[in-house]
């Protein structure tokens, strides 16, 4: 009895792996506003099983957030044009929002690129710019902030963008960007508690001013410490090289390192990073040509160690057989990699790696749906996750898919 109870535990035990690893993955459902002057850029989920879309809204000069339930039909949804409109200050200039997230009293958090006018004179007209909300997006409060330039004592630096947000631990924001510092843009942070006050900002100021360095992802670490990502133009032969920043829980340089695609000695762009189960760092992006700096060599991935010293494993795929462009990028519970992008002929598209960077499946959207790239994905308890994507004439699709990977 005793054996074949155990062969009847593996047999199932096989049997639920094996299930597991041939479900396809299937579309949810979809959300496609009926104006197509929006840009979907970031997404997250809500308490309630919802979700969260941030971007850009009328040429991409105000922010604008979305409210999803969790079967993809609309709650809310706000343009940040006029900030004087919703009870504070009208804004100067303005972006989209790059980076949202849900905080712990139930409203919202976003990031983009702004000053008001009760600002000082000398407050630099794109500075990163926090926006708190409540429940339905109503503004409670919003803040500019401009680091120090270190090539210029005692003045601010201008055209800080910011590219991506995340709360904290201690439920503050981190925010990671670049800021111009005169003649080249560097990688700069800023950490503030939930009130939006400052607990660093500053330019990372890794380089000497050698080269300019755009930040594109950015998320804290298990450790409380930051890792940074993006991309360096310093002159190689190579033009562009991935770009990697630890920061520890003060917002000190742990390490800063560049890659390129050694088989192919081509340069490289970081588009996304996310940390993994064993400390290490996983990169996704693209190749590109060291001549023409044309983003013509297909999607490249790279497994880093903890200290960003070794290159674990890296992969080049045709487009054809994964993705372009991939912008972002999760580990999934399993250890599995998904990466989000757009397939050969333009639709959004998802693409399922194992951990060692080996293709396992690529789905993608319906030809009835408008051709659009993938910015942004948010994984669901549900072993599915959402995508948001938006195309070159502002049309932004949410999409829910389902069977990305096995629940536990």
């Amino acid at each position: 009895m005793w054996c074949s109870l155990r062969v009847f535990a593996v047999t199932a035990a096989l049997a639920m792996f094996f299930s597991a690893c041939t479900v396809s993955p299937t579309l949810g459902w979809t959300y496609v506003p009926d104006e197509t002057s929006i840009w979907g850029l970031t997404v997250a989920n809500t308490e309630d099983g919802g979700f969260i879309i941030g971007g850009g809204y009328n040429s991409q000069y105000s922010m604008y957030a979305l409210k999803l339930n969790a079967t993809g039909l609309r709650d809310w949804d706000m343009a940040y044009s006029n900030l004087s409109a919703q009870g504070s200050h009208s804004e100067l200039w303005r972006d989209e929002a790059r980076g949202i997230r849900q905080t712990a009293d139930g409203g919202y958090i976003m990031a983009g690129s702004g000053k008001h006018d009760s600002d000082p004179a000398d407050q630099p007209d794109k500075s990163f710019l926090l926006v708190k909300t409540g429940t339905t997006g109503d503004v409670a409060w919003s803040r500019a902030y401009a680091p120090l330039n270190p090539y210029s004592p005692g003045k601010a630096c201008i055209n800080n963008m910011p590219y991506a947000l995340d709360i904290t631990s201690d439920g503050g924001y981190f925010v990671a960007g670049s800021s111009y510092v005169g003649g080249y843009h560097l990688a700069s942070v800023l950490k503030t508690d939930a009130a939006g006050n400052v607990e660093f900002l500053k330019v990372i100021n890794d380089n000497a001013k050698a080269y300019d360095q755009i930040v594109t992802d950015a998320r804290q670490t298990s450790d409380g410490g930051y890792i940074v990502c993006g991309y360096s133009e310093n002159g190689s032969p190579h033009g562009h090289l991935a770009l990697l920043i630890k920061l520890d829980a003060a917002g000190e340089t742990v390490f800063s390192s560049t890659y390129q695609y050694a088989p192919g000695g081509y340069g490289a762009i970081a588009s996304a990073v996310t940390p993994t189960l064993d400390g290490g760092y996983v990169l996704c992006g693209d190749l590109i040509n060291n001549i023409t700096k044309v983003l013509n060599h297909g999607p490249w991935m790279a497994k880093l160690n903890a200290d960003g010293d070794e290159v674990l494993w890296e992969q080049a795929f045709g487009e054809a057989e994964a993705i372009y462009n991939p912008r972002t990028i999760e580990e999934t519970p399993q250890g599995d990699l998904l990466a989000g992008g757009k397939n050969a002929v333009g639709a959004m598209a998802l693409a399922k790696f194992t951990g060692n960077g080996g293709l396992l499946w690529t789905y993608s959207l319906p030809d009835t749906f408008p051709d659009a790239t993938v910015n942004d994905l948010a994984l669901t308890e549900d072993g599915g996750c959402v995508l948001v994507g938006s195309s070159v004439t502002a049309t932004t699709v949410v999409a829910k898919i389902v069977n990305v990977f096995p629940v536990e």
